[in-house]
């Protein structure tokens, strides 16, 4: 019967372990030993389960053959074991198979043994559980094996597999307990199939030459990046897989993806596709694919990525209710896309001239990024995160924030002046010029980011800030730093520079007339 190894011991340790039976105990004077125990098939049972080390397994089986002949017959499962699927030296020094053969002609069972280690049903059953040839760690990995001389391989251990680009492989290949293989970059050349567990994760990034019959329905993830598909005749995936086609080349007409939960067709062309669907809830990734079909549908979809494409050719797009999409750089938007039911829209640095009616649910993450032009007058008075980095903001006369929004506006230009951020919880100013913010205030606990930012009003108060940024030269206009104390403002890790010349006020540490400075400071601004 095959035995795995459950829980693999050193060379060394196996040795300890069977010195009572191969040479006995230290005696007390530790000068001597007594005299050699008889081993146990308990003992023998786990050392099997412990290593395949060439050294330890004969050591085990000399043992055994240092027992009188009529002791010897209660060991045979564990000779057979020794002998079942389990890969064996075939040079000296090691004398396995001849100790093996002797002790199954002593106890009568000779036949069992040969019938153990031939290949079963033709083919070669390869325990991956085994050591390398330092005998240190448990091989699950091959780097320069040769498997071509086999028909079939079956690879039985429940680990994951990692295959190097050396690997010469059989034709036919199975692994029925793996829950994880790596085949990547690898020549599958002489390969026919390739069976695969229930709900295996399976990557063949840059693989070459795959199988045409190539049997991917069991696979719960599935990672065919940067592969040539041109000689996959049929190529179904498992109900809620995970597929990653990025790159690949020669994707089927007839590519059926309906089923799949996530898709990654990233800088893939679709020119042969013109009947893509998708299953409702898919997360789909199409950053950088090129010719898409006319009739796309995403309105089923939960996460929709279309960053870098070209969507001149859709008739149509429309998303579902919650989705999250990124259109980000994406090129010849449809005019009066409808985002007021998407939870997440990026457009960053897309042309939104036939999108001036832009309007965001409430909660809803926006993200605009490095856009020029911006329709005017926008409301994300409902926007949980508004991203407005590099933004042209002159058309913006009323920006109005969510009670607890996070707002990044780094880089923007021409903000327009008294933006009240005393509600939102993160706030990144980095890079603008605040010449028309003469009265910043923050929530209690927020985030803030100043650094680099120019013209910073006279008065910062920053007393309720959980943390604070602060750029080298960004103070130059600052008159008066205010925070609660100075553990505070250790905490927030604000970082005063060096040549600053003015004062830094804590307002739980003044004396009377100082604290109705500061009072009446943050009373003028906006506090």
């Amino acid at each position: 019967m095959f035995v795995d190894i459950e829980s693999f011991k050193s060379v060394l340790a196996i040795e300890n372990l069977l010195i009572p039976y191969k040479r006995g105990r230290l005696a007390p004077d530790k000068k001597s030993y007594l005299p050699k125990e008889p081993i146990t098939p308990d003992i023998c049972w786990e050392v099997l389960r412990s290593t395949n080390a060439p050294r330890s397994i004969e050591n085990m089986l000399s043992c055994i053959a240092d027992l009188p002949p009529s002791e010897q017959a209660q060991f045979k499962d564990v000779v057979l074991s020794t002998f079942d699927n389990r890969e064996q030296p075939n040079k000296n020094p090691y004398n396995i198979v001849l100790l093996g053969r002797k002790l199954a002609q002593a106890s009568g069972y000779e036949a069992e043994l040969v019938e153990a280690q031939k290949p079963k049903d033709g083919y070669f059953l390869f325990s991956a559980s085994q050591v390398d040839r330092s005998f240190v760690s448990i091989k699950n990995s091959f780097a320069d094996d040769d498997f071509s001389s086999y028909d079939k391989v079956i690879f039985l251990s429940s680990e994951k597999i990692e295959f190097d680009r050396n690997v010469k492989f059989p034709q036919y290949m199975e692994l029925p307990n793996s829950s994880e293989v790596d085949l990547s970059e690898c020549d599958l050349q002489n390969v026919q199939s390739i069976s695969f567990k229930d709900g295996a994760k399976l990557d063949l990034w840059k693989a070459k030459n795959l199988p045409p019959q190539l049997d991917l329905s069991r696979c719960a993830e599935v990672t065919l990046s940067e592969c040539d598909l041109s000689n996959q005749t049929n190529l179904s995936f498992k109900d809620g897989a995970e597929v990653d086609l990025s790159g690949a080349q020669n994707l089927l007409p007839n590519l059926d993806l309906s089923m799949c939960a996530k898709v990654n067709l990233e800088d893939c062309d679709l020119s042969n596709h013109p009947n893509l669907r998708f299953r409702d809830g898919a997360d789909i990734n199409l950053r950088g694919a090129k010719n898409l079909p006319p009739n796309l549908d995403f309105s089923r979809c939960d996460k929709v990525k279309l960053e870098r494409c070209n969507l001149r050719w859709l008739l149509n797009l429309s998303f579902k209710d919650g989705a999250e999409v990124d259109l980000s750089l994406a090129k010849n938007l449809l005019p009066n896309i409808d985002f007021s039911r998407c939870a997440s829209v990026n457009l960053g640095c897309c042309n939104l001239s036939k999108q001036p009616n832009l309007a965001f649910r409430n909660g809803a993450k926006v993200n605009l990024w490095g856009i020029e032009i911006l329709p005017s007058n926008l409301d994300f008075s409902h926007c949980s995160t508004v991203n407005l980095s590099g933004c042209d903001l002159s058309n913006q006369p009323n920006l109005h924030f969510k009670d607890g929004a996070k707002v990044v506006l780094i880089g923007a230009k021409n903000l327009p002046p008294n933006i009240d951020f005393s509600h939102c919880s993160d706030v990144y100013l980095s890079g603008c010029n605040l010449s028309n913010q003469p009265n910043l205030a923050f929530k209690d606990g927020a985030k803030v980011d100043l650094s680099y930012a120019d013209n910073l009003p006279a008065n910062l108060d920053f007393s309720s800030c959980a943390e604070v940024k602060l750029g080298m030269g960004s103070l130059s206009k600052v008159e008066r730093l205010i925070f609660k104390n100075h553990e505070q403002m250790e905490k927030s890790g604000a970082k005063i520079p060096g040549n600053w010349t003015g004062k830094i006020i804590y307002t739980d540490e003044q004396p009377q007339n100082n604290l109705n400075l500061a009072l009446a400071t943050k009373f003028n601004a906006g506090r």
